[in-house]
């Protein structure tokens, strides 16, 4: 597990450039892995990545950072959010969407106040919303399980969503699957992250807890 100097916990990775390893149908990644994937003592690499610490280290606290980004700038940082939980449960708590099962109509299950957004967020694929507010939620809300108008929807949706602020799937763990539920079989433009069907980056995005 990794660990910087400010107390965070690097706990997991989200990259377009390999397998939708968090948007397969069984919601594996999410729910039921208990062994690490890929290197969890680098913030650097473009690929996904679950550690240990994803089911294991508690804390109150997120942040997001880019893996182009030796400095490990926050893109956005949250406000007291997880309730000294690991990210896992905290995460799961919201109910149980393995295999298909639809997570929500026009609505989010749950969000966290955005303390702060820094570094590139403004020009990272994700974050298009982040100065958004509509219907759906605000701009400075990091927002969990979320779906709008028939199908568009995220697993963490990253800032505004709804009718004026292009639906809900911006963010990390993103479905068009014409309901919000996983599964990659279909040819639809899920990605483990993105703006709708902007995926492909030379990046990927790292999900750190304290």
């Amino acid at each position: 597990m990794y660990s910087n100097d400010g107390g965070w916990t690097l706990i997991s990775r989200f990259s377009n450039a390999d397998s939708k390893h968090w948007m397969q149908s069984s919601g594996n990644w999410w729910y039921d892995l208990t062994s690490s994937y890929g290197s969890v003592t680098s913030p650097s690499n473009n690929y996904d990545m679950i550690s240990p610490a994803f089911w294991l280290v508690t804390g109150n606290y997120i942040k997001i950072t880019r893996s182009d980004d030796s400095s490990n700038t926050a893109l956005l940082y949250t406000s007291s959010c997880t309730g000294g939980r690991t990210f896992r449960s905290f995460i799961t708590k919201y109910g149980n969407f393995r295999s298909g099962a639809v997570w929500n109509s026009d609505a989010c299950r749950g969000s966290c106040y955005i303390s702060g957004y820094g570094g590139s967020y403004s020009s990272t694929v994700g974050f298009s919303q982040a100065h958004c507010s509509s219907n759906l939620q605000s701009s400075r809300y990091l927002s969990f399980w979320c779906d709008w108008s028939g199908g568009d929807g995220a697993v963490m949706m990253i800032g505004g969503g709804g009718s004026s602020c292009s639906r809900a799937d911006h963010g990390i763990g993103i479905t068009e699957e014409d309901q919000a539920k996983f599964g990659v079989n279909l040819p639809r433009c899920d990605g483990d992250f993105g703006d709708s069907c902007k995926l492909h980056t030379s990046y990927s995005l790292n999900l750190w807890i304290k």
